[in-house]
């Protein structure tokens, strides 16, 4: 690898109609890499990720990807490996860790071959091999895994520049794929290797390469084939990639929210059948999304914070439209529950991950509690969430606009959600433990996700107290709601992406801090704002307790 010689001294998108003519039934080809079989189109958008952070750059990119398809740049660092060595590629936007390892924090881009001769980065990943020296079990913090990712992307150009073979031909029996790239194939996939070699050909002098993706097919045709399984699972994961469900479905639901918000204004009767069409067809896409999803995978979708945020969004518009059919009048589910969705949705589009559709962790290889526990405690956020949205809602109105409608309903709805939500967080976390009973040998360790999994099933059941017994009015439980979500989306993203420690180390990622910080200081300004223009609406000498809701109410 590049990195080892250096050290040694010392948002979804189809390609481009003007892309390589053959370029799609190339990605389409299956390998074998992860773990799993896929098309190579999805280990392409992969390395693009792995490599400048997206999978497509309309503007402002890196200067050899912009405007181009993942394909092309896989096959650029196939077959123009010494140009792409030193072309400015890699994505860098932490500024803080630029400045400490000596780079310019005003450029974005940078080559492999600046990087592993940048004495500041070389450093921090010494500093990271020394303490694994020491003890094998340290994990890198913070800055030495951003470190360790920058490297990673180095070295992923540098391998497939340097020809390292690809898993594409079928084996019989369940067997691991076979290897072959233009420059070196395993034993017997030499047809393979000159099928590549003839494509790089094609490629580089700027010719369609139809005729060489042809080849290549029989090539491997010939050697080997998919299992029925493994076939409809490719076919499935093509069509997944590229129809994009996951913008679909924002469309929408961003269009079933603007419509709900006019529909206050005016033409309510068919603004919100409009709203109820969009949402119909924003939770048919999305159906079918996180469907395709568990064949392709056959597993819960649930085993990265991708996939989390999209069962948090199905589980949201779930509970809308169910309770919404239960309290047709007066509620409000539905609009909370597609806004739910649409956030969950959206920052799933915004997640810096290397891969969507990742094989999974030895400790998450058990289909019954990832299905029993993480599905659980996953809909439990995805339940407060909508009672966020509750919560903004009759702030909103009650308290910033000062409407005079009577918005006891909305406090009403907002308490419900919050109950069904704490009752699937607790369940969800004891179910937790009862997984690490099995898999750890031990119920509950004090692990940071389950300490603070716990502090917010006692948050949340301070507030149903409070409420319950008189502490907390309408304003009170509603502000609560909003900042509740503060505490889950800390357990949720916080402890994976800015803590990162403890035995949950396959939910760790990096990135968006700012972003999730910048958030939450708004929602505490958004309260302190309505607590400054709230006016009394309740008696001191109201009731002590929750009056039963009526059905309408509720």
């Amino acid at each position: 690898m590049l990195w080892s010689l250096t050290l040694a001294p010392s948002l979804w998108a189809a390609a481009p109609a003007d892309a390589p003519a053959g370029l799609d039934r190339l990605g389409a080809l299956p390998l074998q890499d992860g773990g799993r079989v896929m098309p190579l189109e999805t280990y392409a958008r992969r390395l693009a990720v792995e490599i400048t952070g997206r999978t497509r750059w309309s503007s402002n990119g890196p200067e050899s990807f912009t405007g181009r398809a993942p394909m092309e740049l896989l096959l650029d660092v196939m077959f123009k490996g010494r140009e792409m060595l030193t072309s400015r590629v890699v994505t860098i936007d932490d500024k803080p860790l630029k400045r400490s390892i000596g780079l310019d924090p005003e450029r974005r881009f940078f080559s492999p071959a600046e990087l592993a001769t940048t004495p500041g980065l070389n450093e921090l990943l010494m500093s990271f091999e020394r303490a694994r020296a020491q003890d094998p079990q340290a994990k890198p913090d913070r800055t030495q895994r951003k470190a360790l990712d920058i490297r990673a992307a180095a070295n992923r150009i540098a391998d497939l520049a340097g020809g390292e073979p690809l898993a594409v031909v079928p084996s019989p029996d369940g067997a691991a794929f076979r290897r072959a790239g233009p420059q070196v194939a395993d034993p017997g996939a030499e047809k393979v290797q000159e099928a590549w070699k003839a494509l790089g050909e094609a490629y580089i002098a700027g010719r369609t390469i139809e005729p060489e993706v042809d080849q290549l097919e029989r090539a491997i045709a010939s050697l080997g084939v998919l299992t029925p399984i493994e076939s409809r699972a490719v076919a499935l994961e093509v069509f997944y990639v590229h129809h994009d469900p996951w913008t679909k479905t924002a469309v929408f639901y961003g269009l079933a929210i603007v419509a709900f918000g006019l529909s206050r204004l005016m033409l309510q009767r068919p603004l919100n059948i409009v709203a109820m069409i969009c949402t119909g067809l924003g939770v048919a896409e999305h159906v079918m999304g996180v469907g395709l999803r568990i064949i392709i995978l056959n597993r819960a979708p649930v085993s990265n914070t991708f996939e989390a945020l999209l069962w948090m969004g199905l589980v949201a518009i779930a509970l809308g439209l169910v309770a919404q059919l239960l309290n047709r009048r007066k509620g409000w589910y539905a609009f909370a529950g597609v806004c739910a969705a649409f956030v969950s949705v959206l920052f799933a589009g915004l997640v810096p991950l290397t891969d969507g559709t990742n094989s999974l962790p030895a400790v998450l290889r058990s289909n019954f509690w990832l299905t029993v526990h993480v599905l659980t405690i996953v809909a439990s956020y995805g339940v407060l969430t909508v009672s966020a949205v509750l919560g903004h809602a009759y702030l909103i109105k009650n308290v910033l606009l000062r409407s005079r409608e009577n918005h006891s309903a909305l406090v009403v709805q907002t308490y419900r959600t919050i109950q069904v939500g704490l009752f699937l967080l607790t369940a969800g976390t004891i179910l937790g433990g009862v997984w690490a009973a099995e898999s750890w040998g031990r119920f509950w360790g004090w692990d940071p996700k389950e300490t603070w999994a716990l502090i917010s099933i006692l948050v949340y059941f301070a507030v149903l107290h409070a409420r319950y017994v008189g502490w907390l009015k309408d304003f009170g439980l509603a502000a609560a709601a909003v900042l509740g979500l503060v505490v889950i989306v800390w357990t949720f993203y916080g402890v994976n992406y800015v803590m990162a420690s403890g035995l949950h180390s396959y939910g760790f990622g990096s990135g968006g801090e700012s972003w999730v910080a910048l958030w939450a200081v708004a929602e505490f300004g958004f309260i302190a704002l309505c607590w400054l223009r709230r006016r009394p609406q309740e008696s001191p000498a109201g009731p002590s307790r929750v009056p039963a809701p009526s059905p309408r109410a509720s």
